[in-house]
């Protein structure tokens, strides 16, 4: 990670916390907040707590001023759309609990699944390199909607709050370590 990275990363936080914070609900310093923690040893340390209505307000923000005109496609050529992962996760929850990728080559093994209402992802290489993400699979299907050409990230975000704390990705690269998790304002791990 470099250290222009994160403080971009804290400067777009602050600045998101400073325009948003007046307008959030009291309840916000009870209800369930994204945290997001980077350290990298001597060098910039970033702590990021904000609570998910606010999250929501910025999503609704980058709707309205970024995403307005934008189709959402990914992979070669942008010919992936919504509606195709819409299709392919439909198949995926028919399933269940399933392994859904498991590569080794050499030092490096990746492993996505789905166990309950989890989908995983772990990822090891053998310079030391640990990624692990848990994302509730009721996350997913509110992200693709029912319709349209774009992700519902804001309900995604209240889904989010209502599957509890809980943490949903950790990135461990040499010295640098990237925590994000749901939990409550007061809370440190």
């Amino acid at each position: 990670m470099r250290s222009m990275n994160m403080a971009a990363t804290g400067l777009l936080a602050a600045t998101l916390a400073v325009v948003a914070v007046p307008v959030l609900p009291a309840e916000a310093q009870e209800a369930h907040w994204l945290h997001v923690r980077v350290e990298e040893p001597g060098e910039t340390r970033v702590s990021v707590n904000l609570p998910l209505a606010l999250v929501e307000i910025g999503l609704d923000i980058a709707d309205r001023h970024v995403m307005q005109e934008q189709e959402t496609r990914w992979g070669p050529e942008g010919k992936v759309t919504v509606a195709d992962l819409r299709r392919m996760w439909a198949e995926l929850e028919a399933v269940g609990d399933a392994d859904f990728v498991e590569i080794e080559d050499g030092d490096t093994q990746v492993h996505i699944s789905r166990r309950g209402d989890q989908v995983l992802m772990r990822v090891d290489e053998g310079d030391g390199t640990r990624v692990r993400m848990e994302m509730p699979s009721a996350v997913v299907q509110t992200m693709l909607g029912t319709e349209g050409d774009k992700l519902n990230l804001r309900d995604a975000v209240r889904e989010l709050a209502r599957s509890g704390s809980q943490d949903i990705l950790s990135v461990q690269d040499g010295e640098t370590t990237v925590r994000i998790w749901i939990g409550t304002n007061g809370e440190a791990r």
